[in-house]
This record gives structure tokens, C-alpha cells and sequence, in this order.
């Protein structure tokens, strides 16, 4: 029995992945459907699935209650840190038949997830909705020629996507265009920055909150000179008066632009790629694009995962049978890859949704450079929103913010750590 998350307000937080009762001529329900009974057909078993709202507290409570009904639980990611070091959840790497190094477990989860050489959660060819809530840029292609710029794609190959060109790019097209000698959403823009832009230029630009020390140990990374750079660099771009946020337009929710996307009010937008749904129908061509490094000489593209609402795979301490269990995921994770992931990633988005085979290239980019960040994901400290906040209040005291966080963050941690060094 799976426990899987509900959201009521949105379906498309909503896990589809893991259970359909029948075939209904839909794409994912039915690729769904159709693996799930060769697992089912494999190992001799029935796969179900219970959907919960609050599916953290529904978990909690049924291992507290020492019930023995879920063998694996799905809550979203963030909450799912909590039950870790609860103790309520297994290391991974000791439930049977789970092969956490083939290609079909994401391996930068694995790896960024670790804690204390243990591995609580993790996600894989087995979800879609860590796809879904990855951060992305969708970009007006007709908008870009229209104003005789550079081709977006070509500078994400040669390593020219960078903050500073992204911003170049945006403020050539930003213009009073009803002429009323103000800047409003009745204007044109040539970016808009979403609530967690800046968060997520943050992680683009190869920059942590936590990461892995010389000694092999979880420690952060905030307040280093290149952080500070790095900071200060996305703000010159984020509250730019030529760039529209929350500070010059107003309303920049995903409700308000998404019209004036599709209305070219807007060149480039920054959205998780589930925001598909909401541009597929435009009139012009649109493309994807991984977020901007810090300069040319950074190494690799980074995309943020908005972990909030991505549900990951744990089994609890309760498990009826690891046995079955260990072997259910395993088969339902390599099924996966030629079924769920094909359909979602290949089918639906390649070649329903993407109008371009550049947007295809830069998705294989942007998937396999995505970034999973425990100090994002846990908040200890509140240093998870020390970004988002200093955006909020027009801040650039990046440091001094830090400072301020640092004592009761370092605590966290150190006490995070010591639990899950505790941990059997």
C-alpha cells in the first residue's frame, strides 16, 4: 500500500504516478495502468495507493500507531525531513532488492540527499512530479527575433546564459508601450521575476545553502565571497526597474502573467515547468530554458527543484514486508523508464508540448543538472527562505542577514546531525 499526496486546490500537485484503477484514454493514467500490472504480473502482488491530504501527519500518526498498513509513504519532500529524524522512516540503502545506483534512481538525489551516510528519501523514473517542479524559463521566441537578439539557445550552449545577459537581454525589450509615462502591467517586459526567481537564480548560478565539507560533512555554505557575489549579482537583476517583480508591477503571481505571456507583454518568464499547461495553446512559438550560470566560467547549468509539493519515496520503520516492498519499487522504478518517463517526458512534453527540438535539448540539460538542496528542503534556521525574504524587503544586506541566521542555523544542524548519527 502506497501513501500518496492529495491537493485539493491543485490536481496537479496531486501524485498520478504511482496508481490507475482502470484505463480512461489518458496519457499518464494509462501508461500508469499498463505498468503497474506487468509489475503485478512479475512479483504476484496488487499495488494500491491511499490518497491524503496533510500525507506527512496521516504517515506520522500510522507509525506512532505502530499500524503496519502503508509500505511506502509519499509525502512531499520538505515535510518528509521531519519524519527522518523522528526516526520513522528506513535508510533506503537497507531495504532489499533496492538498487539505488541504477540510472532509473535519480543519482543527484541520492547523492545530495544523503544524511549522515544515510538515505531517508529519494525520487526516480518512478515519479513525474519532481519533473513537474522543476524551475525553468519559458521564453517568447517570436518576441526575441521581433527585437533582433541574441538566440537564447545558442547562449545556453556556449556558456553565455549568464545573469548579466539575461538582464541585457530583458531591459532592451521593457517599454512604456501605452505611452502613459509609467510602468505598469498594461506595459511590456522583458522578464518577469516569480516569487522564488530569485531562490532559484541563487542555486542557477551554482551557489548552496548546505553542502558536503572536506571532511565529508553537512555544513553551510552561506556568506562565502562568492556567495555574496552571486547575491548581489541576481538582486541587480531581480529589482531592476526595467525587470517586472512584485516591486515595480505589482501582481506577479502565475494567475497575472500567464495572460500577458500569452499576450507577448512578456518576453521571459520564470516558472516551474508544470506552467506548461498554462502556455500550450499560444499563438507563437515558445521555448525552455535552464536558469543562468553566475559567468561563462561556471561549470555547469543548475536547476532548482521546488520541493514543497514534490512527493519522494520512503518506506517506513512499520513496513509490513521490505521484502516485497524493496522489490515493488525496484520493478516499478525500472518499468518506469520505458513506460512512465517515456510517456511523461518524451511523449508529452517533446513532442505534445515543446514546439522545437531546442527545447527538447535544453530539457535533457536542465533534468540532468537539477539541484537538491537539504538546507533548502529542511529550513533549518529558516536560512531556506533567507533569500526569498531579503527579495521581499528590497534588501541587499546579504551578510549581515546571514550573520543574524547563523548561530541558530549552525544549532540545527548540528542537532539534525546528531539524530540521524543516532539512527540505526
Amino acid at each position: 500500500m502506497f501513501l500518496v499526496p492529495l491537493h485539493l486546490t491543485y490536481d496537479e500537485y496531486t501524485s498520478h504516478e504511482i496508481y490507475a484503477e482502470e484505463l480512461d484514454g489518458t496519457l499518464i493514467n494509462d501508461t500508469v495502468f499498463t505498468r503497474n500490472q506487468k509489475v503485478e504480473g512479475l512479483l504476484d502482488i496488487r499495488i494500491a495507493e491511499t490518497k491524503m491530504t496533510e500525507c506527512d501527519s496521516v504517515a506520522r500518526n500510522s507509525v506512532k500507531a505502530d499500524e503496519g498498513v502503508y509500505n511506502v509513504v509519499m509525502p512531499y519532500m520538505n515535510p518528509t525531513i521531519g519524519l527522518a529524524t523522528e526516526g520513522l522512516l528506513l535508510d533506503l540503502k537497507t531495504v532489499p532488492w533496492l538498487d539505488l545506483e541504477q540510472h532509473w534512481w535519480d543519482q543527484r538525489a541520492n547523492e545530495n540527499l544523503i544524511i549522515a551516510d544515510k538515505l531517508f528519501l529519494t525520487t526516480g523514473d518512478i515519479a513525474i512530479l519532481d519533473n513537474d517542479c522543476t524551475m525553468v524559463m519559458f521564453f517568447n521566441k517570436a518576441m526575441i527575433k521581433d527585437h533582433n537578439l541574441e538566440n537564447p539557445y545558442e547562449l545556453v550552449r556556449e556558456n553565455r546564459w549568464t545573469l548579466d545577459k539575461v538582464r541585457e537581454l530583458a531591459v532592451s525589450v521593457t517599454n512604456d508601450s501605452d505611452g502613459d509615462g509609467k510602468m505598469t502591467l498594461n506595459d511590456v517586459w522583458g522578464l518577469s521575476v516569480a516569487f522564488n526567481a530569485p531562490i532559484s537564480m541563487y542555486f542557477g548560478a551554482g551557489e548552496r545553502i548546505v553542502d558536503r565539507n572536506e571532511e565529508g560533512v553537512l555544513d553551510f555554505c552561506l556568506g562565502t565571497p562568492r556567495a555574496v557575489d552571486v547575491f548581489d549579482k541576481l538582486m541587480s537583476v531581480c529589482l531592476d526597474d526595467m525587470v517586472l517583480s512584485q516591486h515595480t508591477g505589482g501582481n506577479t503571481s502565475y494567475g497575472t502573467i500567464m495572460p500577458m505571456f500569452n499576450a507577448s507583454q512578456v518576453m521571459i518568464v520564470t516558472w516551474a515547468l508544470v506552467n506548461i499547461d498554462g502556455i500550450r495553446e499560444a499563438e507563437f512559438e515558445f521555448g525552455i530554458l535552464p536558469y543562468p550560470l553566475y559567468d561563462e566560467t561556471q561549470a555547469e547549468y543548475n536547476n532548482l527543484i521546488s520541493t514543497g509539493l514534490v512527493s519522494s519515496v520512503s518506506v517506513p520503520i512499520t513496513c509490513p514486508n521490505t521484502e516485497v516492498t524493496g522489490a515493488a519499487l525496484e520493478a516499478m522504478a525500472w518499468l518506469s523508464t520505458e513506460t512512465l518517463t517515456t510517456a511523461y517526458y518524451d511523449t508529452a512534453l517533446k513532442t505534445r508540448y515543446v514546439r522545437d527540438e531546442e527545447s527538447g535539448e535544453m530539457l535533457d540539460l536542465i533534468f540532468a543538472t537539477r539541484v537538491y538542496d537539504l538546507g533548502y528542503i529542511s529550513g533549518w534556521g529558516g536560512v531556506g527562505d533567507l533569500v526569498g525574504n531579503l527579495f521581499n524587503a528590497k534588501s541587499t544586506n546579504y551578510a549581515s542577514m546571514w550573520a543574524k541566521f547563523e548561530k541558530k542555523a549552525r544549532k540545527d544542524l548540528e542537532k539534525a546531525l546528531e539524530v540521524f548519527d543516532a539512527l540505526g
